[in-house]
């Protein structure tokens, strides 16, 4: 360990430049294959003053752990069950990870398995392999849904949860969770809906009349939504979101913890240590932007979404996949090699998703109208370098 004892000056600076020799920034615009988003200003002012409280000791910070209760009480009333009981955690991963813990501890056997579509986030991979789960992954419709008929073919004695995706990471689909509500009830098996990224997108967009499918509460066998603040409810990073259908559900899923300082408590998280300023900063910025504020942002996001599909559509070349987008992500793939066509993108500074079959852009709110344009010219032109480039090869 190097201790050089230099001042904070000194230090701050070294960390400047490290930092600006090698970190992207979202004002750039060029970050467009995050599904995170720079959080609202208010964060900062907050993290000064709150940095220190901390939700795994809940005792000693009793009016932290009370707004916490509040940000998913609102959470919970936009995804239509205001008696939701939840968490704000460090993300999707560990929202997942702590539903499929409470899924399988409730329908626990010998050889527990869970049902995911193709589309779904890695956090599922992660819990089959931490908890010894087999994990069945089912193919994708033509429409890139979950095939529920094979859902329910899938299904067996040992299935302890089947999970549906409300905006894939790729394409920001939302598969039928109306269909898989009825499976689950039928028999008798946890639903899980990671609405990680639609979560803070899809009620927005019903209260401005798109056709939007049922995917929460709303429908009874919903057991647990995942839905993240830290993505489009620009909440600070990390801040995820759990929310279980009643408190029925968590009963006996706790861990005891006596020695806690602020007294005896029972934790359900994944994480003992739990960032009480991320908490406050949900709520707080869930009560500044309010329904109004949100509703601004997506339709800003849409409406961009759409022109740059408007842009790449005639673009020699470029096949557009999720036509019209779903949400705020745009999907595009070509007849010319894909890996190609991102390098090139790279090295322009354009930090996109690849996929294997697609590349995607996710519209979050630190892209402007400029960056589309800039972004949609920039692509136009690596397109018309490939092109030349295969002819070439061929005469």
């Amino acid at each position: 360990m190097e201790i050089e004892g230099l001042s904070e000056k000194e230090v701050f600076n070294q960390i400047l430049e490290t930092l600006k020799q090698g970190d992207m920034s979202y004002d750039s615009g060029q970050i467009l294959g995050s599904m995170c988003t720079k959080p609202l200003a208010l964060s900062i002012k907050l993290y000064q003053r709150f940095f220190d409280r901390n939700l795994g000791d809940p005792g000693l910070w009793r009016g932290t752990w009370k707004l916490e209760r509040e940000a998913i009480r609102i959470l919970g009333s936009l995804l239509h069950n205001p008696r939701a009981k939840g968490y704000i955690v460090t993300g999707g991963t560990e929202a997942n990870l702590m539903a499929m813990r409470i899924a399988r501890n409730s329908h626990f056997n010998g050889h527990p398995e869970i049902i995911v579509p193709m589309s779904a986030h890695a956090s599922f991979d992660k819990a089959a392999d931490l908890m010894r789960l087999n994990i069945v992954k089912i193919p994708l419709t033509s429409e890139y849904m979950v095939d529920v008929e094979a859902v329910e073919e899938a299904i067996s004695k040992n299935t302890v949860a089947i999970v549906g995706i409300a905006g894939t990471t790729s394409l920001g689909v939302v598969d039928p969770i109306d269909k898989l509500s009825k499976i689950a009830l039928d028999r008798g098996i946890y639903l899980h809906v990671d609405a990680a990224f639609g979560g803070l997108v899809l009620p927005f967009l019903a209260k401005m009349d798109y056709d939007v499918p049922q995917f929460d509460f709303e429908l009874e066998g919903v057991q647990s939504i995942t839905a993240d603040p830290h993505k489009m409810g620009l909440g600070p990073i990390p801040s995820g979101g759990i929310l279980f259908r009643n408190k029925e559900i968590l009963k006996k899923r706790h861990y005891e913890i006596p020695y806690l300082a602020g007294g005896n408590i029972r934790q359900a998280t994944i994480v003992g240590t739990r960032s009480g300023y991320a908490a406050i900063a949900t709520w707080a910025i869930f009560k500044c932007l309010g329904q109004k504020g949100y509703m601004q942002i997506v339709e800003k996001c849409m409406k961009l979404t759409n022109l740059l599909k408007d842009f790449l559509k005639p673009i020699e070349g470029i096949r557009v996949i999720n036509d019209p987008p779903q949400m705020n992500i745009l999907g595009f793939t070509s007849e010319y090699h894909l890996r190609a066509i991102e390098k090139r993108l790279r090295k322009r500074g354009w930090a996109l998703g690849a996929f294997p079959e697609l590349l995607r852009v996710v519209v979050m709110p630190h892209i402007k109208e400029d960056h589309i344009k800039k972004f949609a010219n920039d692509l136009e032109e690596i397109m018309q370098e490939i092109r030349m480039s295969s002819k070439k090869r061929k005469v």
